[in-house]
């Protein structure tokens, strides 16, 4: 399977997650509870427990390409059993994220599955290059096959699609793509109402075009170019309380964009996770991972 046919479904998966809850995203928006508050009831359950909430994890951990396509073949994948296959995965998953692999649902790991993150996968048929791949002096990660725009276009046009907010252009071209430029060989240049030649088509998609919620956003590899973000969210730009800010997550969506995986950093901008009124700059992790990627440009 190619990584754009992986994608492709990976997308369809995740606007079709129906366990995930939105809210509104044009104004301040008090979220009453987050949309994976059924973890909660889930904390500390191991191998062997039958516990409801547990399909809807490991529908979570399918999507992140944790647990692989043949659980879609059988009835394991519809049930709230905890099997030997979720603790392989949810070991898999710790130990991306720099947690203790016990393989239980343990305080540390369920709040961070709790937390608003991107929705492209960590784990792409079956590769990665995060953590629990053993790659532990190489930290950042390319996309299966390493895709990228090709180096001869010097110049990648972006733009939105139709009905996104204008006010998002100055903020976008500042926070999320100029830092990029010097470590990827591109410029970017914003195009108005022409998106057949934008490389990078940017748009907003809410609850009622199937967005799911708690994810932040969703990118393609090379060469397709699409972007989403979610409307849903309150967005900012800087650290606003009670609001996500654009400028980090867009500048972490368009490094998948330009061909970077996610990262076991932490601190690094691909790192797939993000609060709110949290901001973040590019780090060594990123750098190189970008140089590495068009080194032979």
């Amino acid at each position: 399977m190619t990584s754009n046919t992986f994608y492709a479904l990976a997308f369809a998966c995740f606007l079709t997650l129906s366990f995930l809850s939105h809210t509104g995203w044009a104004h301040r928006n008090m979220r009453k509870e987050s949309p994976y508050e059924f973890m909660k009831l889930l904390k500390g359950c191991k191998q062997g427990d039958n516990v409801e909430g547990i399909q809807q994890l490991k529908k979570f951990l399918h999507h992140f390409g944790y647990l692989n396509q043949k659980h879609l073949n059988n009835r394991d994948i519809d049930d709230d059993y905890f099997d030997e296959s979720l603790e392989s995965a949810l070991k898999t998953y710790q130990l991306n994220f720099n947690l203790k692999p016990t393989g239980v649902l343990d305080t540390e790991t369920v709040s961070l599955l709790m937390i608003p993150r991107c929705g492209v996968p960590d784990i792409v048929d079956g590769k990665t290059r995060m953590k629990s791949a053993g790659s532990y002096n190489i930290k950042y990660a390319h996309f299966p096959g390493s895709p990228r725009w090709p180096v001869t276009k010097k110049v990648l046009n972006w733009g939105l699609q139709h009905g996104s907010r204008r006010d998002v252009i100055e903020p976008l071209a500042k926070y999320s793509f100029q830092p990029w430029v010097g470590i990827a060989p591109f410029t970017f240049n914003f195009v108005d109402g022409n998106l057949s030649i934008a490389d990078i088509k940017i748009g907003f998609l809410d609850k009622s075009q199937g967005m799911a919620g708690n994810t932040l956003g969703f990118t393609y590899p090379p060469t397709n170019g699409t972007v989403f973000f979610n409307a849903d969210m309150n967005w900012s730009f800087g650290a606003t309380p009670g609001a996500y800010d654009l400028g980090t997550v867009g500048l972490h969506e368009f490094g998948h964009a330009l061909g970077l995986a996610h990262s076991s950093v932490e601190a690094a901008v691909m790192w797939p996770y993000t609060g709110m009124a949290q901001t973040k700059h590019l780090h060594d992790d990123d750098i190189k991972g970008m140089k590495a990627l068009y080194a032979a440009s």
